[in-house]
């Protein structure tokens, strides 16, 4: 069990596999730190009574706007 003294594990960079330019891998990264966002708030702002069909019904919307 790790204790508050142990380091978290360095993360490696996402999708380090993929063979992209820097540039392009900045946007990428970017893009989903906004999709992630806005799920974030969509979530919040939603009926506690909504299902994943509202949730995505109201995603694609706001991912529009």
């Amino acid at each position: 069990m790790a204790n508050a003294t142990t380091p978290a594990p360095v993360q490696e960079e996402i999708a380090a596999y993929l063979d992209m330019p820097a540039d392009r891998r900045a946007l990428a990264k970017a893009h989903a730190a906004r999709l992630a966002e806005t799920a974030g708030r969509v979530a919040l702002e939603l009926p506690i009574s909504a299902d994943v069909d509202d949730f995505r019904r109201v995603l694609m919307r706001e991912a529009e706007a």
